[in-house]
């Protein structure tokens, strides 16, 4: 499969379930067993998401197509301030 298909289906998975994650903790009040599995969840996709941009990024100095492998980067990298977002809302509603 293209490394750049299944780099786009990585940062849509990450998305989802970090957006499904977010949207169970705002409804449930506290803190519980979602928000210890979100912690984990950010925890391994940022090392999945982090050895998928390495490999994009070696990808752009070998490969001649420039132009997907920066979007593919950049759809990656969008995923950053949404997870940062979730977080600042996420820590201020347990605080």
């Amino acid at each position: 499969m293209d490394i750049y298909k299944v780099s786009s289906k990585i940062a849509l998975v990450s998305f989802s379930i970090g957006t499904i994650l977010f949207v169970l903790q705002v409804f449930i009040k506290g803190i519980n067993a979602v928000t210890m599995i979100g912690y984990y969840y950010v925890g391994l996709a940022i090392i999945i998401n982090s050895l998928v941009f390495i490999m994009l990024l070696s990808l752009l100095f070998i490969n001649k197509n420039k132009r997907e492998t920066i979007q593919s980067i950049g759809i990656i990298l969008f995923n950053i301030p949404i997870a940062f977002l979730y977080y600042s809302i996420v820590i201020h509603k347990l605080i």
